[in-house]
């Protein structure tokens, strides 16, 4: 029986030709495979000693030379590599000293870095301790003013200010440039005259000025204000001037003519605050505006020089909305007066951040409304209350991170001949008995963003500076404003010097003495503050040491002060019966010229 192992004759014959052709088969193969193998390694032999014999040929020139320079001149190829790298190094100074510097690389350099600061500081990379470095005390102030009535909103584009009145009255001042000891630019450097130099120009000029309604344009339209104009503010680019008042419209202006682009309505009620952008939103391809009204909402608008649009309402607050601030680009505060919450909005993931105020039960002071609000991007803002409490606020935390208690002290009683119409002294006294002095309320405020400065305002007489702390958790007071105690020579170095300075003006003087003049009078209903730079640090700047030396640095501060109160008569100094400085008021403005204390200490911070 056959089986897998035993194979027939046949076939195994047929396997022993097969196997005997193999053979030849097999060396044909292993002939032709040897043969190319043969051929490919021939090939890679070929190519492999062409490069040896190149770098061999490389390295025998090299060798060659080497040992014939050695031999020669003794020099080695580390010296001849130091006598190329000396060559260079002498054409490359040939050059500079044939061409000179490239002055626009370098101006491009110095643009670069000071964006890249500004960046950083809008972004809340860098904070700077400017306040302690601030000459406070001894500020010098000019007053200016127009025949309005009381200024109710003042906003500043460098040279430039802008200040509405309640009698529909939209200003346009300029700036002057404070005077430096030792510049030589009064009378031009090319001035060969024995003439003494002209002065300075102390106090702002007024450019223009649109009041009420007007006809624009070829239609002969109406466009302005019809009511009271109590909120104003400027765009980044300076182009643009933003209006609200009680008529509820919300004008935009050309800053540079004053007249009125474009004027919306969807406002219900009062446009009393607004707040631009400090850059262009993503949302939009123009300069992002807010708006608070007392309908309760707040309104982002896109103003632009291809048209000005509106976005979106913002909704939340439960009473009117007397102060929004914008923190980022499409972020912004707010606060809701009566309603006592400051409000984080962020426009792009539609969401709010709620912020409870009101005074603790052991405050001496009730609060009732939360007015003012000023920021501290990225993620601090200050806000003022009636109870006079000016409060720090982080957007990490719900309740304050530091509250100021009567920051502006208290008001006097009234007489009693005031308080009460009883002749009997004895009866208006017993009428009179749970009378107490109340506090001032915090009415304007405004922060330097990236910087550590706080300014607030009221009727005491004066702007009182304050310094934020470095981990930003506490207010320090620096004292009021151009106060210039009399005795001071030089401001106070330290804060608690400048601290005693601020309670020696609010102590209450003796009989014998008389109350301190108030260097304002009347109620401060906004503030207004930037950097003076020089010119050599703008960007585009020529950079010139003899120019930069005598430029002003410091702060410029401007205040619109009114006989009353910018959103009603709550404060009015013309119902004022107090006898004395205290009495009276004036519908001005003020600017402040605050100069670092050395300039030493500026350079070392700028």
């Amino acid at each position: 029986m056959s089986s897998f192992f035993t194979v027939p004759n046949s076939q195994r014959k047929r396997k022993r030709d097969d196997r005997a052709a193999a053979p030849g088969s097999k060396k044909r193969g292993v002939d032709a495979k040897t043969d190319g193998g043969r051929r490919t390694k021939d090939r890679e032999e070929s190519i492999s000693g062409s490069d040896l014999d190149e770098d061999a040929a490389i390295d025998t020139a090299e060798s060659g030379d080497e040992s014939g320079s050695d031999s020669e001149d003794g020099e080695t190829a580390a010296d001849r590599r130091l006598k190329l790298a000396e060559r260079y190094l002498g054409n490359i100074q040939e050059e500079v000293d044939e061409a000179g510097f490239d002055a626009a690389d370098i101006d491009r350099d110095l643009i670069a870095e000071r964006l890249k600061k500004d960046v950083d500081e809008f972004k809340g990379r860098t904070f700077r301790q400017i306040a302690a470095k601030l000459s406070i005390p001894t500020a010098p102030h000019s007053f200016f003013r127009s025949d309005t009535q009381s200024n109710t909103a003042i906003a500043v584009h460098p040279p430039f200010v802008y200040i509405v009145s309640k009698d529909k009255t939209l200003t346009k001042w300029e700036l002057a440039t404070p005077s430096v000891p030792g510049s030589t630019e009064l009378n031009g450097d090319n001035d060969t005259s024995k003439r003494p130099p002209r002065p300075q120009r102390k106090k702002p000029k007024r450019v223009k000025s649109a009041r009420g309604m007007r006809k624009v344009g070829e239609s002969d339209e109406d466009q302005g204000h019809t009511g009271s104009i109590i909120s104003v503010a400027v765009s980044p680019s300076g182009k643009f001037v933003a209006t609200g008042g009680t008529d509820n419209k919300l004008i935009i202006w050309d800053a540079e003519t004053l007249t009125p682009s474009k004027t919306f309505l969807q406002h219900r009620d009062s446009v009393c605050s607004l707040s631009f952008a400090r850059h262009i939103s993503a949302m939009s391809s123009g300069e992002q505006l807010f708006s608070g009204s007392y309908d309760r909402t707040i309104k982002t608008w896109s103003i632009s020089g291809a048209g000005h649009a509106y976005v979106e309402t913002l909704f939340g607050h439960q009473d009117h909305v007397t102060g929004v601030a914008a923190m980022t680009i499409d972020e912004c505060v707010s606060v809701g007066a009566r309603d006592r919450t400051a409000r984080l909005w962020k426009v792009v993931d539609e969401t709010q951040l709620v912020f409870r105020g009101g005074a603790s039960r052991n405050a001496p002071y009730h609060e009732n409304n939360i007015d003012c609000i000023a920021p501290l991007p990225p993620t601090h803002f200050v806000t003022g209350s009636d109870s006079g409490s000016l409060c720090l606020w982080s957007v990490h935390k719900k309740k304050p991170l530091y509250t100021v208690r009567l920051a502006h002290g208290l008001d006097p009683i009234p007489p009693l001949d005031v308080l009460s119409p009883e002749v009997d002294e004895a009866t208006a006294a017993h009428n009179a008995r749970h009378m107490r002095p109340m506090p001032r309320w915090i009415t304007a405020l405004a922060t330097l963003p990236g910087t550590d400065v706080v300014l607030s305002g009221s009727w005491d007489g004066f702007i009182r500076a304050w310094r934020v702390s470095e981990d930003k958790k506490t207010l320090i007071a620096l004292g009021p404003i151009g106060a210039g105690l009399p005795g001071t020579v030089t401001p106070p170095d330290t804060p608690s010097q400048q601290l005693k300075q601020t309670l020696a003006l609010d102590a209450t003087p003796a009989a014998d003495e008389k109350e301190p003049e108030p260097l304002i009078k009347g109620v401060i209903n906004d503030i207004a503050v930037f950097e003076r730079r020089p010119e050599s640090d703008m960007p585009g700047a020529e950079s010139k040491k003899s120019e930069t030396e005598h430029e002003p640095r410091g702060l410029s501060i401007v205040a619109a002060v009114g006989k009353e109160h910018r959103l009603a008569r709550w404060k009015c100094f013309t119902n004022n019966f107090h006898e004395g400085p205290t009495s009276g008021g004036r519908n001005c403005a003020v600017v402040f010229e605050v100069p670092f204390a050395t300039n030493d200490t500026v350079k070392a911070d700028v």
